[in-house]
């Protein structure tokens, strides 16, 4: 009987924070940081590093920092705009929470990212396909800010 309670409160437990995760996403987010470690870069043995700190993302990547929006509804869309303030295109798909993490999906890939908050800020932590050579194998950890 113990072992059902416990087993019930850590289900409980689990479902409140998806939901407080889920609450503290839904919102326009916009990234300020960008750590990438590609490994095995386009199929070669070598390790490439992309750094970009906040208020180098302009000059680093030639384009404005994306904005992201997380709806109630469970899709995303992400947006990029060029210096000039002009679109550039949009990212669109579906997203939720599992466990203490968010699952993302679209245009053919599921991309699953550890998050954590510290005020109006995320830390979005993720192995990807940064170089597209087919292999989930590139560490991605960046930071976004929730826009009010």
């Amino acid at each position: 009987m113990k072992q059902l309670l416990i087993i019930c409160f850590l289900i409980a437990s689990s479902c409140t924070y998806q939901s407080d995760l889920a609450e503290k996403l839904i919102g326009t987010w916009e990234n300020t940081t960008l750590d990438v470690q590609t490994n095995t870069a386009q199929g070669k043995d070598t390790t490439i590093y992309l750094s970009i700190k906040q208020g180098e993302w302009e000059e680093a990547l030639k384009i404005k920092p994306i904005v992201t929006t997380y709806l109630k509804d469970g899709s995303f869309k992400s947006e990029y705009f060029g210096l000039d303030g002009k679109p550039m295109g949009t990212e669109e798909g579906t997203w939720k929470i599992r466990n203490d993490s968010l699952v993302l999906k679209s245009g053919g890939y599921d991309n699953v990212y550890k998050v954590t908050f510290k005020g109006n800020e995320a830390r979005f932590v993720s192995y990807l396909d940064w170089d597209q050579d087919g292999a989930a194998d590139d560490l991605y950890d960046g930071w976004q800010v929730k826009k009010e």
